[in-house]
């Protein structure tokens, strides 16, 4: 699948389409979402280049990493919440080793990640942990031209007010769960309505807030749907039926052949 495809796919906002090669090496098209590969999927370390690679090659269509920013700028891939990644510069973290890590090993650089995979047919889901990592990794994206690779998550506010909030998959309130019937519809529509009118690319669900309903009012305002994350892979059916755009698992190779199973079933 190359990567101009992949960005046509999710730019529907409709259901995406997930794409196989027949044995005549045309293509067919199917309603199905995309994979996004959980950071530390298929059992590898959380927040490296293994994790990338292997999640890609088990199957995913996007690749997730979390990032923060040193003090010197440097955008770094860690998910937990530590002092020691704002106040020292990235040399100083690798001279001091605040993380204990093995000898050899370092924070992850998101631009090691990031060129491994450029031009290729993948998409990132860059989850920014916090907003002060916003403006260096929006410097390091214009350097490497690698937008069109690119969607945000996490903490976007920054983001959400300069030119490139089209790349924006906004969380949605976790508190949506709670919520049934005409309450929860109401909701949905306020928040596809506000996504729409702020140029976001779509909203990004936790998996249990995701309903039918929500799915059809944002395809129905050109937003994108993704869901986060499967914990077992034999949910996946369930979700596909409801035609979101993309689901978020750490057992990648699974869900890949389960997806594939119900292709060939088609």
């Amino acid at each position: 699948m190359s990567l101009l495809r992949i960005r046509f796919i999710l730019k529907r906002g409709n259901g995406s389409e997930a794409i196989t090669q027949n044995n005549a090496g045309g293509v067919q098209v199917m309603n199905m979402p995309l994979i996004i590969a959980h950071t530390g999927c298929e059992g590898t370390p959380d927040n490296t280049l293994e994790s990338a690679i292997v999640g890609r090659r088990a199957g995913a269509e996007v690749l997730e990493v979390d990032v923060r920013a040193t003090k010197d700028g440097v955008c770094v891939l860690y998910h937990d919440d530590n002092p020691w990644i704002s106040e020292l510069t990235y040399a100083e973290l690798k001279a001091r080793n605040p993380f204990m890590l093995p000898a050899g090993q370092e924070l992850e650089r998101l631009e090691t990640v990031l060129l491994a995979f450029k031009g290729q047919p993948v998409l990132f889901n860059l989850d920014i942990k916090t907003d002060v990592a916003a403006l260096p990794t929006i410097e390091l994206l214009n350097t490497l031209k690698m937008w069109e690779q690119i969607y945000f998550t996490g903490e976007t506010k920054t983001i959400t007010n300069l030119p490139y909030r089209d790349r924006v998959m906004w969380n949605t309130p976790e508190a949506l769960k709670e919520m049934n019937g005409a309450v929860y519809e109401a909701a949905v529509r306020d928040l596809c309505s506000m996504a729409k009118q702020k140029g976001f690319a779509g909203i990004n669900v936790d998996y249990p807030s995701c309903r039918e309903a929500l799915v059809q009012c944002a395809h129905e305002h050109g937003l994108l749907v993704w869901v986060y994350t499967l914990p077992d892979s034999g949910m996946f059916p369930a979700y596909a039926e409801m035609k979101l755009d993309a689901v978020s698992t750490l057992d990648v190779g699974a869900t890949a052949a389960l997806r594939e199973r119900m292709r060939a079933a088609l």
